[in-house]
């Protein structure tokens, strides 16, 4: 791994490379894809407002990006991904951040994540049979990004993000339609409360005819209150539903796609689902001098995987694990 740097009030730029071989092993760590070289390069150029002007500061970046598989680099072999992005960033006055971006990408078959992928397709005499899952060559994206953030008010600061365009439908290895959002907002109503709530959607749905492929919804809320100096308490809240359909060899076949179960040591067909759960933690904490403290701790888990396709709860909740922890620090002064 390099990276060369250079940093400037109006022009600056940033490059690096990163190569592993595919016989790579982390002997510590957690290194996710070996067999891959990263190259990367991004200039930018800046430009400051006078000091209380409408815009403050406007920051134009390219980023481009390229991915090769080990040894197509080191031989001159085809280039697996490009990415090119164009990014505007600015702060306008009172503190505003507002960013938009333009993603132009393309990525080739990454053949070694869909090992265990096959198609049903049907016999000619009757009946089903499996082929190989091959994959569409290469998937071109064009993704608009954009992205707000307020000022730290005295009560309260937010923001929200937003991608949507083409991109990968990974599911199925084809074209696809994805909205990536998300938000938040934190409150501070007294000197002692302070409330942030969160919510991130992702949704895939197919470019070939906009059936919904895969979507998450998750809001999260979390309430801190300092009772005292001394005393403090943290409540966390989190919602999961996630929903998906069968996969389908999109654009290609159209077969239904097979992935390999080892405990039925055969390749199946993957069925619809929706499910949902709820994470609840409470944290009490007592700090009553630098150095003394303690924690005292609760979460539990509630799991409903019988929501229906149509988000209707036909079971209810019900825990599916709790847990209690307990910190004690003492420090000794001589």
């Amino acid at each position: 791994m390099a990276r060369v740097n250079g940093n400037g009030r109006t022009f600056g730029w940033r490059s690096s490379i990163l190569a592993s071989s595919e016989n790579f092993r982390a002997r510590s760590g957690f290194f996710p894809r070996p067999g891959l070289v990263h190259l990367n390069f991004d200039p930018r150029v800046a430009a400051y407002g006078e000091s209380g002007a409408l815009m403050e500061s406007v920051t134009f970046d390219v980023n481009l990006n390229g991915r090769w598989r080990y040894r197509d680099f080191v031989s001159g072999g085809e280039i697996m991904d490009e990415q090119l992005h164009f990014n505007l960033n600015s702060t306008v006055r009172g503190g505003w951040e507002l960013t938009g971006s333009l993603l132009l990408e393309s990525f080739g078959y990454p053949y070694e994540i869909y090992g265990d992928y096959r198609v049903e397709v049907p016999r000619a005499g009757g009946g089903a049979d499996t082929a190989a899952f091959v994959g569409q060559p290469r998937i071109p994206n064009r993704d608009y990004v954009l992205s707000v953030t307020t000022p730290e008010f005295k009560q309260f600061s937010g923001n929200a993000f937003i991608l949507w365009g083409n991109d990968e439908n990974f599911y199925e290895w084809s074209p696809g339609r994805i909205i990536i959002a998300n938000g938040g907002l934190n409150w501070r109503p007294t000197n002692q409360v302070r409330i942030e709530g969160t919510y991130a959607l992702q949704e895939v749905r197919r470019r070939s005819d906009g059936s919904l492929v895969s979507r998450q919804h998750i809001p999260r809320v979390k309430l801190e209150y300092q009772l005292s100096r001394p005393i403090f308490l943290r409540l966390v809240g989190e919602y999961l539903h996630e929903q998906q359909t069968p996969l389908r060899d999109d654009t290609r076949t159209e077969g239904a796609i097979l992935i390999y179960d080892p405990g039925a040591a055969d390749y199946v067909r993957t069925e619809a689902f929706a499910r949902s759960s709820f994470r609840g933690d409470l944290l009490f904490s007592y700090q009553p001098v630098p150095g003394t403290v303690a924690f005292l701790g609760y979460g539990s888990t509630m799991q409903d995987p019988t929501v229906d396709d149509a988000g209707f709860n036909r079971s209810g909740m019900h825990r599916v694990s709790d847990g209690v922890f307990l910190k004690l620090s003492y420090l000794f002064r001589m």
